[in-house]
């Protein structure tokens, strides 16, 4: 049987319902960015912008934030409980200008095991275990040498654990180098997602990735600063109309309190109450949409057999 690894526990891909691909909920690159809007943490606000999701159905977050991002897993079980939604939570180190000191010190064998560890016995001694190991990320049109390290590693952990595997692309670019390494590493690409593809306006790339068999990611639906929110809509419909239905996931990326509805932001409920909206008066069926958000989520997250 397969499963889907959540913190308080492994359930039934069954119970996964509408999904949120690619969230932060506790979160802090504050040291990198030199302020404290990108700290997220169990707060009356963001428990307010979770509760407005599910009230539109969302059942399920997956919550990519890693090793040197604020990780809080004991947290996150406190929320998952308290608020009745599944989390799945992230083991992984980000990219180069986030990474830990132990990113840089630890060999590639040595970071394996600790994912390998995160997956199957626990983060630290609290019983919690990751379910993803995520975002595993490219710098801006580079893959440094400590990032392919990373990568490797990445791919020993999945391979050991079955877990799935997830990418951040910085501003949607390396894919097709992400691509070259799982490929190197012989990793069976369809528990592979490549993340922040809606960022990606190389149509060509997108239709190469998918094609290897792998899962893309529309995962920063509403930071219509860095694309427009028509953009990625007629984007999305072009990958439909290719046929790629059944590869394609989405989310927000929600990293900054301004962000959140509350602060004039798109909030995490954008994907909701504005994108799929849009989406079903171009033309996606609800079956579509619910490959989307629900059967593509569910066949990824679960561990292989």
């Amino acid at each position: 049987m397969s499963f889907v690894r959540t913190v308080l526990g492994d359930i039934s891909p069954n119970e996964i319902q509408q999904t949120m691909i690619h969230e932060h909920l506790f979160f802090d690159l504050s040291h990198v960015r030199n302020e404290t809007d990108s700290i997220l943490s169990d707060s009356p606000d963001l428990e307010d912008e979770l509760c407005q999701v599910k009230k539109f159905g969302g059942n399920t977050i997956v919550e990519v934030t890693n090793l040197g991002m604020g990780r809080n897993v004991t947290g996150l079980a406190r929320l998952s409980e308290r608020l009745g939604i599944h989390i799945v939570c992230a083991t992984g180190f980000y990219k180069e200008s986030v990474y830990p000191e132990e990113a840089f010190t630890k060999s590639r064998e040595e970071i394996a095991d600790l994912f390998t560890s995160e997956i199957l016995t626990g983060v630290g001694d609290n019983g919690v275990r990751a379910g993803i190991i995520s975002e595993i990320g490219s710098s801006h049109h580079e893959i440094t040498a400590a990032e392919e390290k990373v990568f490797r590693a990445a791919c020993d952990a999945h391979k050991r654990t079955k877990a799935p595997l997830s990418t951040h692309c910085e501003l949607g670019t390396e894919g097709t180098a992400q691509l070259r390494i799982f490929e190197q590493e012989q990793v069976d690409l369809k528990h592979i997602s490549f993340g922040h593809q809606d960022l990606n306006t190389d149509l060509e790339e997108q239709v190469l990735l998918l094609q290897s068999g792998a899962y893309i990611q529309f995962d920063t639906i509403g930071k219509n600063n860095y694309r427009s929110h028509r953009d990625r809509l007629e984007n999305l419909l072009n990958l439909l109309d290719k046929g790629f239905e059944d590869q394609l996931m989405l989310s927000v990326d929600m990293t900054r309190k301004s962000y959140f509805r509350k602060n004039d932001g798109p909030g995490y409920i954008y994907l909701f109450d504005t994108f799929l909206p849009d989406l079903r008066k171009a033309g996606a069926t609800d079956l579509v949409i619910d490959k989307l958000m629900i059967y593509n989520p569910r066949r990824f997250l679960a561990f292989a057999e």
